[in-house]
């Protein structure tokens, strides 16, 4: 009867000693992607393709939220015309809703306030919005 016991002892070692060391070639190759992600460069973001927008979209004093190279844009019609920013705060990176009584930029996230050119005027944010290069021709809102 002891050697049958030794004989299941050695299997059943041998057994765990396989788990174990599949277990740990497993663990060691998660931590090498991770640190091979972590050392390659950052992929190129993807070309921007062409984004028009009808001017008939965005009413006099009403705004709009876009997408253009994968970051939200806000189009704002003062009545003197269209201007587009970067609805990221630079405060911490929430978006910026506009605020048509006011005539600002208003950052829900710490009370940000900014003016309609995107300078800072109450709050935290360090900078003025990132201004979008845009042109209006024949009714049509094109991003530069």
């Amino acid at each position: 009867m002891p050697d049958q016991f030794i004989k299941t002892a050695k299997t059943d070692r041998r057994s765990f000693l396989w788990i174990m060391g599949a277990l740990l070639l497993g663990a060691a190759a998660a931590t090498g992607n991770a640190v091979i992600r972590y050392l390659m460069p950052p992929q190129k973001p993807k070309s921007a393709k062409e984004l028009s927008i009808p001017t008939a979209q965005i009413p006099p004093g009403s705004s709009l939220i876009v997408e253009y190279r994968g970051s939200p844009v806000i189009l704002v019609n003062s009545g003197g015309g269209i201007s587009a920013f970067s609805a990221v705060c630079t405060h911490l990176g929430c978006v910026v809703k506009w605020v048509s009584g006011e005539k600002i930029f208003y950052c829900p996230c710490h009370a940000g306030k900014f003016d309609l050119s995107g300078k800072v005027t109450a709050g935290p944010p360090p900078e003025p919005l990132h201004k979008i290069d845009i042109e209006v021709t024949d009714g049509i809102i094109t991003f530069i």
